[in-house]
Formats: C-alpha cells, sequence, structure tokens
C-alpha cells in the first residue's frame, strides 16, 4: 500500500534518492494506516454498543441498558416545532422547549421502576417492539471539561410498535450521542433525540429510542 517502490530503493541506492526519504515516506503511510485502523476500530465498536442497546430495550433489560450510561447522562426528546423558513429565533434548548424526556440518570431509572408496579396500564400487557438503527456517523471526539467532552455518534432509529390486538405505530427519529470511555467500555453520556414527528400519533410515547 505504500508508493515507495522497489525501483525507488534501487534509485536511492545510485544517490537519486537517499534512503531516508524513502523511510520518511513508509513512517508517514504508515501513521495513515494506523490511523485509519483505529477509526474502523472505534466505529465498530460504536456500530456493536448501538445494535446491542437496540436489542436490550426491545427485550425490556432495562438494568443492563441503564448499565450502558453515565451517571450524569442527559437524555432529552423535546417536542417539534413548526417553524417558516424565516423564522430565525434560536433553537430550542433542554430550559426552553416543550419536552417529552428531559431527564437525567435518576429520572430514567425512576420510569423503569414503573414498570414493576403494576400499574402502568397502558404497557401492559407489554408491547412488542423493533428498533432498526441505521446512518451511524462518528463525528469525532468534542473538546471540552469532562461533562462536555466525549466522542459525538449520530444516528437514525426506527421503533415499530405492536400492542394490544391490533394497534401498531412507527416511531421515527434522529439522534444525537455523546460517547465516553469509562474503565475501557464505551458509555453514553447524552441523547439528543430529533423526532420526525411533529405530533405522536398514539395514546403514549412511553419508550426509549
Amino acid at each position: 500500500r505504500t508508493r515507495v517502490t522497489a525501483g525507488t530503493f534501487c534509485h536511492a541506492s545510485s544517490g537519486g534518492l537517499s534512503a531516508r526519504s524513502g523511510d520518511t515516506e513508509m513512517n508517514e503511510q504508515s501513521q495513515m494506516d494506523a490511523a485509519f485502523l483505529d477509526e474502523l476500530r472505534t466505529y465498530h465498536e460504536i456500530q456493536k454498543w448501538l445494535y446491542h442497546e437496540a436489542r436490550l430495550l426491545d427485550e425490556e433489560r432495562f438494568e443492563e441498558w441503564l448499565a450502558l450510561l453515565t451517571p450524569d447522562i442527559h437524555y432529552w426528546l423535546p417536542l417539534r416545532e413548526n417553524r417558516f423558513r424565516k423564522d430565525r429565533r434560536p433553537a430550542p434548548t433542554p430550559a426552553t422547549s416543550a419536552s417529552v424526556y428531559n431527564e437525567e440518570f435518576a429520572d430514567l431509572e425512576l420510569r423503569i421502576k414503573r414498570f414493576d408496579t403494576g400499574l402502568v396500564w397502558s404497557e401492559d400487557p407489554a408491547p412488542r417492539l423493533c428498533r432498526t438503527i441505521s446512518n451511524i456517523e462518528v463525528l469525532g471526539e468534542v473538546p471540552g471539561n469532562d461533562a462536555e467532552s466525549g466522542l459525538s455518534v449520530h444516528s437514525n432509529i426506527s421503533v415499530l410498535r405492536s400492542r394490544r390486538q391490533d394497534e401498531e405505530n412507527t416511531f421515527n427519529a434522529k439522534r444525537q450521542d455523546l460517547f465516553r470511555k469509562v474503565d475501557g467500555r464505551w458509555k453514553l453520556a447524552r441523547r439528543h433525540i430529533l423526532a420526525t414527528h411533529h405530533v405522536f400519533l398514539d395514546e403514549n410515547v412511553c419508550l426509549f429510542f
């Protein structure tokens, strides 16, 4: 894969190109190859993480899912606004937007504990869920302090929910995630969910994206 050929070394030995320049070029190529492999490795790790998360949520293995999150997780699903293109108001924030989810770790934990009370009638019997993850992009490291730094990742999600006899809906959203390595393992520190729906055409949105 290097651009240094056998002919190049023959020419170098005759004085036209120094062996040092050939070594430099090979070292630069090796560094590029190593960086590329690191990117591939990171992408594969994140891809596996997202697929594993989808399966845990489909199977309602919520305690295992919580273990994938950092203690300072922020999980945000704002309600979408219909804006004209000329509307230049700032984008909504967790502090200014009406939200379906605007949660920290303890809030997510409390939502999950509700399922064990037997009082969440809308989710009993349990729905049948199938999550599909696509368009995964690892966008790179985000600099900053410990609370804001991490690996930025974009993905799309489609959730098919089937309930009772004939109730079926599909929810679609884009996700902007922030991952951090904790004890050598990736954990989710931020999730901003941007649903394609302005109005959720279902009785509730009692599910995780």
